[in-house]
């Protein structure tokens, strides 16, 4: 189990970041690494510009800035039918066993058998019951599993569909006693033996007054009982959970206490790993140093290399969604940054790879005004986007 930073190591930190560098493990206790990582500002050396970032979503390149230099980076981007009821933070990307891809919005679940080339858009009712529209997962039998949460006082619930979500069948309601609210994570994840895991928060509490924390939840047959579930974090939400290598796991959290202590910490991205296949979580450490650089998830490639894209909010016109590149299990990261897409809110990403060297990232973003969050809805554009890291 962590136990919670003391107020002068936040102190210590906050200060490390006016610097331009942080102490990976230095926010967290039970962390064994203290390798320091760079501000995830201007990284690469470089300073952005919106007209840049504008000129990049509208074409077929991402950015890459290293060394002082900003260099483009061809790219295919796919871009996705518009859905009416979509939200460009809720999607989900799954790929099944038999080498299927779907990626869902609200409404939509577009579906690729031939490795992302072409795809079969699926229109699909929101309201039918047991489909709440995005979080999709795909078991070891190719069963397509949804997960659904009406409320924070009502059960979490999974769902199973045979016909590519035409109909679905309930398979279970997590038992999350003693806990009396929770709220779903971003993501449910399957891992090579066929585990599913899924992020649960716990919220009885109102989110300034209490920790939050983040428990994973673990099914061995399929989705129809998650009866093992093991503390992740505090202050968690919206997590990611990416399987590196068989057991070996890599946790991209949403991590949040609150003003007004903690203000270098609000709305960061943090890491947690796993090598026992999410039954024990460790080295809880903070990635990202720029507020609004939030939620992020990863993707093991070969030598040992991981990518974790997040998002950047602020300033709106700067909002895009950013990759970091790790050669080491996501340790250490290099000082360099891809620019995937852009959008006055724009960079919730789902990434999937067939072989372990090029990524198919799945991401949204919204042009406009975004001062509400209900505004992007029926107005975010999804597109997935074919890359690899230079």
């Amino acid at each position: 189990m962590f136990r919670k930073a003391s107020r002068r190591q936040f102190l210590q930190t906050s200060t490390l970041a006016a610097t331009g560098y942080w102490a990976a493990g230095r926010v967290a206790a039970d962390s064994s690494s203290t390798d320091e990582f760079l501000s995830t500002d201007n990284m690469g050396g470089v300073v952005i510009t919106p007209g840049q970032l504008k000129e990049m979503q509208a074409g077929d390149y991402i950015l890459h800035a290293h060394d002082g230099q900003l260099k483009k980076v061809a790219a295919e981007k796919i871009r996705l039918p518009l859905d009416p009821q979509g939200h460009y933070q809720g999607l989900s990307l799954a790929l099944a066993p038999d080498g299927t891809i779907y990626a869902t919005q609200k409404t939509i679940i577009s579906k690729s058998t031939d490795g992302g080339k072409t795809w079969n858009h699926l229109k699909r009712d929101a309201s039918t019951s047991g489909f709440s529209g995005w979080l999709l997962q795909v078991d070891k039998a190719g069963t397509l599993l949804n997960v659904s949460q009406p409320a924070a006082e009502e059960p979490v619930r999974v769902w199973a569909s045979d016909d590519d979500g035409e109909t679905w069948e309930q398979l279970c309601e997590i038992d999350a006693a003693p806990f009396m609210k929770t709220t779903v994570g971003a993501s449910m994840t399957r891992l090579d033996d066929g585990t599913l895991l899924l992020p649960i928060k716990r919220s009885d509490e109102p989110f300034y007054e209490g920790t939050n924390p983040m428990y994973v939840f673990r099914s061995h047959d399929g989705g129809r009982t998650f009866p093992h579930h093991s503390f992740l974090s505090d202050y968690g939400c919206e997590t990611n959970i990416a399987e590196l290598s068989p057991g070996r796991l890599l946790a991209v959290v949403r991590y949040q206490p609150g003003p007004p202590e903690q203000p270098h910490t609000n709305k960061t991205t943090f890491l947690a790993d796993s090598v026992d296949g999410g039954r024990t979580w460790k080295n809880l450490r903070q990635l990202t140093s720029v507020r609004g650089q939030c939620h992020g998830a990863a993707v093991g490639l070969s030598n040992d290399r991981v990518v974790v894209a997040h998002d950047h909010r602020y300033p709106r016109d700067l909002g895009s969604c950013r990759a970091m590149v790790s050669h080491d299990h996501g340790q250490k990261w290099k000082d360099e940054v891809y620019y995937l897409c852009h959008g006055n809110v724009a960079g919730y990403p789902r990434h999937v790879t067939l072989d372990q060297e090029e990524i198919l990232t799945f991401v949204g973003s919204c042009y406009g005004d975004v001062s509400k969050w209900e505004n992007a809805i029926g107005k975010s554009h999804f597109s997935i986007i074919r890359w690899r890291p230079v």
